[in-house]
């Protein structure tokens, strides 16, 4: 008899999330992980001065759009979403910035100072999309929840060609499919500012205008969702608040989790997986434990390459594994604690960015930013620092001493550049020689747009992309959503042809099962450790569950005005 209906090999917040689905449904279910405590990328630490914390990952939380939110009862193990009350913000150089209110009338207020014609284009689109919230509920659903598959992706398309038509848009989705998320933006709006918005929520969402359909699916959407429909949340204490949530509900439901246990081995006999080993260096040292299912929430690498080997899956797939992208979606992250709040130039224009948590500054326009991408796509640390920037503690002030603040920018760059302004460099080793210049440029971008910035700082932590891969070596090259989203590694491609067959998690190796690097990717809506969960379920017989029926979205709709905003705003 096997040791365990389940195992599951990794702790992130997607890997418990299918172990607390299973255990809930009566299966008897193991987590491995190797870190002395799980979600490795939806951690909250003290890494500099005590008592302000930082979030050295996770931080935009799009938890509360998952059905997980109402099918685990996530809010009942701890779990309490909090906002700003504008959800996305981007400020300009010029002293104009262009937001994104949870109130979409503030919404248009913003925008209609921007362009009267593109304030139009959204009131009619709010009149189109308000009466269809249960079918683009339906629809959201289904894309992000399910396999791939033409059905889904069919409802999609019916769903954005009535959006364009009503637009006057003249766009059908094979249109969306050929074109960029710039060329979409173009096609929508006439203000700089506004197109700016949306492609830099775009690229920071994980869907990089620059590529063919991913940038223009990400772009339309966008644009589509604004106001109450973008869910951008932070969690009481920090991102890890979701870590802990899943803990506690997997083992409630009888989940076992044992931390401090990498293995050195995924057991695969007879064509099937079966189990695991662990290393000399756990817990348990070589230990052998065995399992009807294995489901791998480690990246596909290191999953077949390293943990199951070529010898096992043949020559020809481990070269189309090893072949899988890792460079972009990589992130140099600059971490302030702060003795007050940073505040914006561009307040004098809307002040109310200063309620706004998360933001952008820098690319003034649609060709900055596509000259932005060209240097990531070339391996080069772009010149200036455009960049995502956050202030966590406007929405939850637990995260810093009274008065204090914290906040940090992330800059996407190449994880293993070639060059930069100042010189050429030698890849991924290059970090920990350049950190230390390029975080001063960082800050000295921040002080442009909120002069005064540099007089706040009391401690700055930097975290690069060679560091995110020390702290997690499945995470390789220091990605962040299990590997890179572009084209030829989204949807039904992701994560390589061949190596899902029959679902969304299902691969080559019969009872072996992926909750990270396959559609849609790794990040806090928990979509990748549903799908995962699902079929499993499926194939054990155990997905006929009274409680198992949330969809996308319901949770938040009936939870948007119960959510606290401005927590730490004065």
């Amino acid at each position: 008899m096997p040791d365990y209906d389940v195992i599951v090999v990794g702790g992130g917040i997607n890997g418990l999330t299918a172990a607390t689905y299973l255990g809930k449904a009566g299966l008897k279910v193991l987590v491995v992980e190797a870190r002395g405590e799980c979600g490795a990328h939806c951690d909250t630490t003290e890494p500099g001065l005590p008592g302000f914390a930082h979030n050295l990952h996770a931080t935009w939380l799009i938890t509360a759009m998952s059905p997980a939110m109402s099918d685990l009862d996530l809010p009942r193990f701890g779990l309490e979403m909090l906002a700003t009350e504008v959800a996305y913000g981007k400020t300009f150089a010029d002293g104009k910035n262009a937001l994104i209110h949870q109130d979409p009338t503030r919404t248009m207020e913003n925008w209609g100072r921007h362009s009267a014609k593109d304030l139009a284009m959204m009131e009619a689109g709010a009149a189109y999309l308000l009466p269809k919230v249960e079918e683009m509920v339906a629809t959201l659903h289904q894309y992000l929840y399910e396999a791939p598959n033409w059905k889904n992706e069919l409802a999609m398309s019916r769903f954005a060609e009535g959006f364009f038509k009503e637009m006057g848009l003249g766009l059908t989705f094979a249109d969306l499919r050929n074109m960029n998320g710039f060329q979409i933006m173009d096609r929508i709006f006439e203000s700089e500012h506004l197109k700016t918005l949306i492609e830099s929520l775009s690229w920071i969402s994980g869907l990089p205008p620059i590529h063919r359909t991913i940038g223009s699916f990400g772009c339309a959407f966008l644009s589509m969702l604004v106001g109450p429909f973008i869910p951008v949340h932070y969690s009481h204490g920090g991102s890890h608040a979701v870590t802990h949530a899943l803990v506690k509900a997997a083992t409630h439901h009888g989940v076992k989790i044992l931390p401090c246990c990498p293995i050195k081995e995924i057991l695969v006999e007879n064509g099937q997986a079966n189990g695991v080993v662990l290393s000399e260096h756990a817990v348990f040292p070589n230990e052998k434990i065995t399992a009807k299912v294995v489901i791998s929430n480690l990246t596909v690498k290191p999953t077949f390459l390293d943990f199951i080997g070529a010898a096992t899956i043949g020559e020809e797939m481990a070269n189309r594994i090893d072949r899988f992208s890792y460079s972009e979606q990589n992130l140099f992250g600059v971490y302030y604690a702060l003795s007050g709040q940073p505040r914006f130039a561009s307040e004098a224009f809307d002040p109310a960015i200063g309620r706004c948590a998360m933001g952008y500054f820098g690319g003034k326009d649609s060709k900055e930013l596509i000259d932005y991408n060209a240097s990531l796509v070339s391996g080069r640390i772009n010149d200036e620092v455009i960049a995502n920037w956050f202030i966590p503690t406007l929405a939850d002030p637990s995260q810093a001493p009274a008065g204090c603040h914290t906040s940090f920018v992330w800059f996407d760059v190449p994880p293993a550049p070639v060059s930069w302004k100042h010189g050429p460099l030698n890849g991924l080793p290059s970090w920990d020689k350049i950190k230390d210049r390029l975080a001063d440029q960082v800050t000295d971008t921040y002080e442009k747009y909120a002069p005064g910035f540099k007089s706040l700082v009391k401690d700055r932590i930097l975290y690069t992309p060679l560091d995110m891969q020390r702290n997690n070596p499945s995470a390789v090259e220091g990605n962040w959503v299990g590997g890179s989203v572009i084209p030829e590694q989204y949807y039904e491609n992701r994560p390589v042809p061949g190596v899902l067959q029959g679902g969304g998690s299902r691969t080559f190796i019969k009872n072996l099962y992926l909750s990270n690097s396959i559609h849609p990717f790794g990040t806090t809506w928990l979509a990748s450790g549903y799908i995962a969960a699902t079929e499993v379920a499926k194939d054990l017989g155990v997905l006929e569950q009274d409680w198992w029926n949330a969809k996308a979205c319901i949770w938040y709709l009936e939870n948007l005005e119960d959510i606290p905003l401005n927590r730490g705003v004065k």
